[in-house]
């Protein structure tokens, strides 16, 4: 029960920050370095279901020209 309501609490916080860098309260910066610890992440199962839910709020403001130097970096 414990671990349920953990995983309900980190996913809310996933999606706070993104509505967060929606709002231009976060810089693609940080919305970059925490996509790239979401995937070098070693809960697998876990990493990938935040990542996922952070790139459905935020991708279409993420995908962009100057967005793609930022992940090679």
């Amino acid at each position: 029960m414990a671990m349920l309501q953990l995983k309900k609490r980190s996913l809310a916080n996933i999606r706070f920050i993104g509505e967060l860098f929606n709002l231009k309260m976060l810089s693609e910066i940080i919305m970059h370095e925490c996509i790239t610890r979401l995937l070098k992440s070693t809960s697998d199962e876990e990493a990938l279901e935040y990542f996922a839910t952070l790139i459905k709020i935020t991708g279409k403001d993420l995908d962009k020209p100057e967005a793609r130097v930022l992940l090679h970096t």
